[in-house]
């Protein structure tokens, strides 16, 4: 007679598999609420206790904990073991199915109440599932159940389980058990100085995505958090997501989040960069300054929008090609104007998620720095030339400021009247950026404000900003020719603020 284990936390979901196993003259092994359940249900159970000979102890804390179980786990089919089990008294359990104590759902709902996250931590379950698939030659592990259709079939034909079917099925458990940890070891983290000796990066896989940065790369979306809201991606009309429109909305999202403010903010990105931008009284207007920015740029674009899309700005971007329109809501006038263009991606993610890690791959592992989270205030700026800022021109840094930390290094915007209207990113020197951004700009720079994310190591950049009527430079300071730069700018009669701070974007 074959032996199964069954003991979820998730039970509506193996009333089939169970009810195959019963008719098919498998006996079942359970634990106390799976047993019960079973039974309610008219599916016959042997108690983990009466097979153990001892009872769930600790509130039920100890249960599977036991050489008899794990035993008829980790045994081979081979003469000796099976003898030893004999010998025991006990029988091989080939079939083990299992979930786990729900730590990733009291994340969303108990994260502050330490107690109430220690209790959702499963130790038996893992502790079976990394035996059984120790053993997957012997012993099937079972931990999802979208799994399940493939063992029933075998179960109800009498068939074996393919020797590549139970690797694929121990290989998942493996990893579900490694992301269940990951998951526990970065909650016990919280609050922790400095960084572990031991790092996990979890994920569970939410969707395949269409294609890499190119077509003949594979790609998919995996998130850890379900806070995050790339956790369920509530896309309301379009064709799939590539893994270019992740990456682009992902920065979309984080822009966002750092305007948010009764005004209304768009942002335009393209290729990991904003190419337009702009904050308004209007929704409409917003739209239009970031399209202004750099129509050519915008094209094929991933849009932002800090509050709900309304109608008249949906009209206005209807002729326009997008690849992506994020926003926190989408009225029903909305929808209909934008749905009749069906590639157009609409995504509905809801502001306030901050991540606080940043990971980028190397061969073979991945570096890990803090996210750029800092908070900032123009107030604590350190004027080094001209006169302190008008009331627009403060608008203006703070605008720029906070939106200079998104364009690749070198970095280089120009804001004016809170509108991005010219961007150059990613050049190896940084007077080569600031000339790009000038050379972009599509509205005059005369009273411009240009902001670096990181100092400026020769006046050069300082010079042609003079040559181009730009009123203020913002840069960080720190470098070893600042007092030619403050000169300079003296001499030309420019406004220079020294930030303390940079914003690399590599």
């Amino acid at each position: 007679m074959k032996r199964a284990l069954i003991s979820v936390y998730e039970k509506e979901k193996i009333i089939k598999i169970a009810g195959a196993m019963n008719k098919a003259g498998w006996e079942i092994v359970s634990t106390g609420g799976t047993a019960a359940f079973l039974k309610g249900k008219g599916i016959p159970v042997s108690e983990v206790s009466a097979i153990t000979k001892f009872p769930e102890i600790l509130d039920g804390r100890v249960k599977t904990l036991h050489p008899l179980i794990f035993g008829p786990v980790l045994a081979k089919k081979t003469a000796g073991h099976l003898e030893q089990l004999k010998e025991l008294g006990a029988g091989k359990i080939d079939l083990v199915v299992i979930n786990f104590y729900p730590f990733e759902t009291a994340l969303a709902s108990k994260s502050n109440d330490l107690d109430a996250m220690l209790e959702n931590i499963d130790i038996g379950g893992p502790s079976l599932v990394r035996a059984a698939a120790k053993n997957f030659k012997d012993t099937i592990v079972l931990i999802d159940e979208n799994d399940y259709e493939p063992v029933i079939a075998a179960i109800e034909n009498n068939s074996e389980i393919p020797f590549e079917l139970r690797k694929l099925l121990a290989q998942k458990a493996f990893a579900y058990t490694s992301f269940y940890d990951s998951l526990i070891a970065s909650f016990l983290a919280i609050g922790q100085e400095g960084p572990p000796d031991f790092m996990t990066i979890g994920g569970r896989l939410e969707q395949k995505l269409r294609y890499g940065e190119n077509p003949h790369q594979s790609a998919f979306l995996a998130v850890g958090d379900r806070h995050s809201p790339f956790h369920a991606i509530e896309q309301l009309h379009g064709k799939e997501l590539s893994f270019n429109n992740i990456l682009d909305a992902a920065m979309v999202y984080e822009a966002l989040n750092d305007f948010q403010a009764k005004e209304h903010f768009a942002i335009i990105v393209k290729h990991q960069n904003p190419c337009g931008a702009a904050w308004a009284s209007a929704q409409p207007l917003a739209f239009q300054g970031a399209f202004a920015g750099d129509p050519r740029s915008a094209y094929g674009g991933i849009v932002g929008f800090n509050h709900c899309l309304e109608a008249e700005t949906a009209a206005a971007m209807a002729d326009i090609f997008f690849e992506v329109i994020l926003a926190p809501d989408f009225s029903d006038a909305t929808l209909n104007i934008l749905r009749k263009k069906k590639n157009l991606r609409l995504i509905k993610m809801a502001a306030g998620y901050k991540e606080k890690a940043d990971f980028k791959t190397i061969p073979g592992g991945f570096v890990y720095q803090s996210r750029d989270n800092l908070s900032f205030a123009i107030e604590a700026f350190a004027r080094k030339a001209g006169k302190p800022l008008g009331k627009k021109e403060k608008f203006d840094v703070e605008f720029g400021w906070k939106l200079i930390k998104y364009v690749k290094s070198n970095g280089i915007i120009i804001v004016k009247n809170l509108q991005l209207i010219g961007v150059g990113a990613g050049q190896a020197s940084r007077v080569d950026a600031v000339e790009l951004a000038i050379r972009k700009s599509q509205s005059p720079v005369a009273g411009a404000v240009l902001l670096s994310d990181a100092f400026f190591p020769f006046p050069d950049s300082v010079e042609l900003a003079g040559k181009h009527k730009i009123a203020v430079v913002v840069e960080t300071g720190g470098s070893v020719r600042d007092s030619a730069v403050i000169q300079t700018a003296r001499k030309l009669g420019i406004k220079l603020l020294f930030t303390g701070i940079r914003h690399f974007r590599h």
